[in-house]
């Protein structure tokens, strides 16, 4: 019989895990939109919430095999797990760079932890551990359980104490340690293993660890960083997110392989849903609550990072929507300083120094009366001005400005043929590489069509295809600037510094491909199990084989092809439509696709149909 208390205590819990992830974006997205420096400070800034809210949408159908286990594979899910736990990984270079060294000492005893309690859980029925549980009273769960807790306990105390004699980075590692296998101990005794549906935690314990991790970070804070008390998020994120993936996922693992039927089972598979992916962000919000209640400081952290070129426009949008409102000096400020930015794009993109910042334009051709037109915007945002007028000028003449600027850089970007060629040749690629692999499982995997695209082997091999296409785009720009296809047609990807994007940019930036991945991934092996076992199966009757099979695999290829193709004309129309050439990744990661340049250029000239505002 269902109670009403037990009616409503369900609806919670289902309501509440429903609106989990709106509540974890929405509260970075507060925190990346509305304090941009701080949040970028404490590495989740807004190319983190791009890489964890759409990127890690996308990415859902994106799986990294690394084991082969009782005709089971183990895998893990870029989207539920890669990205999380990379973002917390990463913020160790703002706790304690460099970040080498930090995530060395950090991965080496939580691995050492982590493989000493999964040995306990596995051997808790053997031997001498069977004679434990029977003489300690507790049952085989409490006893595992209590040397768990004992186990992690001292072996914790015994690395921080030796992390801290290496001083202040060395503490800030051991604190950072302390509070993960804190979360790992928590998430252990609350998840247990379900053949056929996983790992499972209830409401609402599942919340508790991480957010309890989040509390105590803000007041660990205080002792690992003293004056830096909101590094305490960024650790309540990697504590999160590591401590659940050890306690839950790691330890809880072993006793589903060969449970049943051969399958694939994902660290993270629920994506966006699992708890792997969420308990960062629960974390997050513990110590967000704790650092406000806190009264404490929201100023940007540690050594400043470098400040992104201005987008000139970005400050043209800037200038117009304060003279909207009426705050006429900041629209003054604004459209100056988008004709500045508007230059030294122009420069940058060159390959020019910049020379002098009093006099942005010189040394490009431009007509005289560009040099004049920015000198007087920045003496009229110098001293100000009450007249609308004088505003709506000063735009005009900025948006002059910044059009002129960017018709010089322009031929700078990539073109769109030169992308899309590139894109298709690393297509032929990979598809060459991740069709070889699906010809040999096929040619391994026994039995009729349906049992090829049934097994697990295939659909392993699909789901890394999609996994392994996002590490070959984004490593490949994070480590040489461009893929082969790129490299083939001498163009590459940089931030608008013209550096080599990072690696949360690389990944923010292919994220968007993975769609076009995983209808290629599925068409291409479905296409080659349908030329190979389709015919087979029809040998009785060879003529009607072959023809049902070869338009089985042209219309496969068809697929292939209209999927991907409507899906780049998404990316081609925004390359048309932004005046830098920028697909939607570029557009999140801040990225320009350019042309290489072997030495300076010289500057093109200015546009025949030039006019002059102001």
């Amino acid at each position: 019989m269902v109670t009403p208390l037990h009616l409503a205590f369900d609806i919670t819990s289902v309501a509440i895990s429903t609106a989990l992830p709106g509540i974890a974006w929405a509260l970075l997205f507060v925190v990346a939109w509305r304090y941009p420096s701080f949040a970028e400070s404490l590495g989740l800034g807004r190319r983190t919430f791009w890489l964890l809210l759409p990127g890690a949408l996308l990415a859902s159908f994106a799986l990294l095999p690394i084991a082969r286990v009782y005709g089971d594979v183990l895998a893990v899910s870029v989207a539920g797990a890669g990205f999380p736990l990379a973002v917390g990984l990463l913020a160790l270079d703002r706790l304690a760079p460099p970040l080498r060294r930090s995530a060395a000492r950090l991965i080496g005893p939580l691995a050492a932890e982590t493989a000493l309690l999964l040995a306990v859980v596995l051997f808790s029925d053997a031997g001498d551990l069977r004679g434990l549980v029977h003489s300690s009273g507790l049952g085989a769960w409490g006893t595992e359980l209590a040397l768990v807790v004992l186990l992690a306990a001292a072996f914790t105390a015994l690395v921080v104490a030796a992390l801290g004699t290496t001083g202040p980075d060395g503490r800030a590692i051991g604190g950072i340690l302390a509070l993960t296998s804190g979360v790992l101990v928590l998430t252990f005794a609350g998840a247990q293993a379900v053949p056929g549906v996983g790992i499972v935690e209830t409401f609402p314990y599942f919340l508790l660890p991480p957010f309890l991790g989040g509390v105590v970070a803000a007041f660990l804070a205080r002792h690992l960083f003293p004056g830096k008390e909101a590094f305490a998020l960024p650790m309540a994120f990697l504590a999160g997110s590591w401590g659940v993936v050890l306690g839950a996922d790691v330890l809880w693992e072993p006793p589903l392989y060969g449970s049943g039927p051969g399958g694939v089972y994902a660290i993270g598979g629920a994506g966006v849903l699992d708890l792997v992916y969420l308990s960062g962000f629960v974390g997050l919000l513990g110590a967000w609550l704790s650092h406000r209640l806190l009264r404490r400081s929201l100023a940007p952290l540690g050594v400043p990072l470098p400040a992104a070129p201005p987008s000139p426009a970005t400050q043209l949008r800037e200038a117009y929507a304060r003279g909207v409102e009426g705050a006429l000096n900041p629209s003054l400020a604004a459209s100056a300083s988008a004709g500045r930015a508007a230059a030294l794009q122009a420069h940058r993109l060159l390959g020019r120094p910049s020379g002098d910042p009093a006099r942005p334009w010189d040394g490009l051709a431009v007509p005289g009366w560009v040099v004049s037109d920015q000198a007087n915007l920045d003496s009229v945002a110098l001293r100000g001005s009450d007249e609308p007028r004088e505003a709506l000028r000063a735009y005009v003449t900025a948006r002059a400005l910044v059009a002129l600027g960017s018709a010089i850089g322009r031929p700078r970007f990539a073109s769109v043929t030169q992308r899309l060629v590139a894109f298709i040749l690393d297509l032929v690629l990979l598809g060459a590489a991740g069709g070889g692999v699906f010809l040999v499982v096929v040619l391994a995997t026994p039995g009729d069509l349906d049992a090829v695209l049934a097994s697990t082997a295939l659909n392993a091999a699909v789901y890394a295809f999609v996994g392994v296409a996002l590490l070959y785009f984004s490593l490949a720009e994070l480590w040489y600037g461009a893929t082969l296809g790129k490299k083939l047609l001498g163009i590459e990807v940089r931030d608008r510094a013209l550096n080599r994007v990072g690696g949360v940019g690389a990944f923010v930036r292919n994220a968007p491909l993975l769609p076009a991945m995983t209808l290629y991934s599925l068409g291409l092996s479905v296409g080659i199990a349908v030329a190979l076992r389709g015919l087979a199966s029809s040998a009785s009757l060879p003529a009607v084989g072959v023809l049902a099979g070869t338009l089985a695999v042209l219309a496969l290829t068809l697929f292939i092809v209209v999927g991907i193709g409507l899906l780049g004309l998404i990316g081609i129309g925004t390359m048309v439509a932004t005046t830098d050439r920028q697909r939607v990744g570029d557009l999140w990661a801040g990225t320009w696709v350019v042309r290489r340049l072997s030495a300076p250029a010289a500057p093109p000239p200015p546009p025949l149909g030039a006019v002059r505002y102001g």
